[in-house]
């Protein structure tokens, strides 16, 4: 289940924008070349984040039971493995069904992202770890 939706907007699409007011376009202009958008399901709210680079990643974990320890361990090893995240969120529909996204740039992640899938699949009630490119 994808509790987010994220894209990449150049910037200079948002400016051709007529949707955003003018006030709005000249304070993005100096932001960088790329946003990232993420639209929140459950909030049903729309955000934009200006990125230093648009090589972008999602990582999703799927949490088969939560408690705190679980979390913990996800977020300690993460710290290990990534310097920093663009947007991270959690969500738990039941005691059984919890999910974890964080967006990371490229540059952010300190090994292969095979090794964190391995890394991160190995904490108890990690059900799936899949991180793919945001386009």
């Amino acid at each position: 289940m994808d509790l987010i939706e994220c894209a990449k907007v150049k910037i200079t699409d948002a400016l051709n924008s007529p949707i955003l007011p003018e006030s709005v376009k000249n304070d993005l202009e100096g932001s960088g070349n790329v946003f990232l958008t993420i639209y929140s399901k459950k909030s049903k709210t729309l955000r934009f984040f200006p990125t230093k680079d648009d090589d972008i990643w999602w990582l999703k974990i799927a949490i088969s039971s939560f408690s705190p320890e679980t979390s913990g361990k996800i977020l300690a090893k993460l710290n290990k493995l990534i310097t920093e995240f663009v947007y991270s969120t959690g969500v738990c529909i039941s005691k059984s069904d919890c999910f974890w996204d964080g967006i990371i740039l490229e540059s952010s992640f300190k090994t292969q992202r095979e090794k964190i899938i391995e890394a991160i699949k190995e904490i108890p009630n990690v059900s799936n770890v899949i991180i793919k490119q945001i386009e």
